[in-house]
């Protein structure tokens, strides 16, 4: 059994979403941010402004695993389910992955919209979204139907973020 594995960043968010509070109900979708990749890994952009999407691999440093199991959201209306059939980021290893517009590669930053990642978040990867990440009407579990018809109405998805949903 591997017993740890060694990442290094390639850079970080400079601008990310603002953490959430009672009040503050965020859309991701709404939000540009910026990311700074460190000058070694700089090279590594060319051709990523030929993409509208890319997906973003990063490290959720202030996320603390908690249990392997819960209910989605919180909410007391979704059922009891294991930590992998959620995207909670209480996690045994903290990595987001995030599929957001392209906005602008201007080395060493790259604009981005629908990050879900706060200031300094440590960014691993990047990789171009392509049609090999389609999937077309995949098959998700009923609470998670329920809970994407409240929330693409009510946070506007198809107004913001038309590529999303089914």
């Amino acid at each position: 059994m591997i017993k740890a594995i060694s990442l290094r960043p390639i850079g970080y968010v400079v601008k990310g979403i603002p953490k959430k509070s009672k009040n503050n109900k965020i859309s991701k979708y709404k939000y540009e941010s910026s990311i700074k990749i460190y000058n070694e890994y700089i090279a590594g952009l060319e051709g990523l402004n030929e993409y509208s999407h890319i997906i973003i691999v990063y490290y959720l440093h202030l996320a603390e695993f908690k249990r392997l199991k819960g209910r989605p959201w919180g909410r007391k209306d979704m059922p009891e389910v294991g930590i992998f059939a959620t995207r909670a980021p209480h996690r045994p290893n903290s990595i987001g992955v995030t599929v957001c517009e392209l906005l602008e590669v201007m080395p060493p930053y790259i604009r981005v919209r629908g990050l879900d990642a706060w200031d300094n978040t440590p960014i691993i990867d990047i990789k171009p979204y392509d049609y090999y990440d389609i999937v077309k009407n995949p098959r998700v579990p009923s609470w998670f139907i329920k809970y994407w018809s409240e929330k693409s109405k009510e946070r506007n998805y198809r107004g913001i973020a038309p590529w999303l949903g089914p």
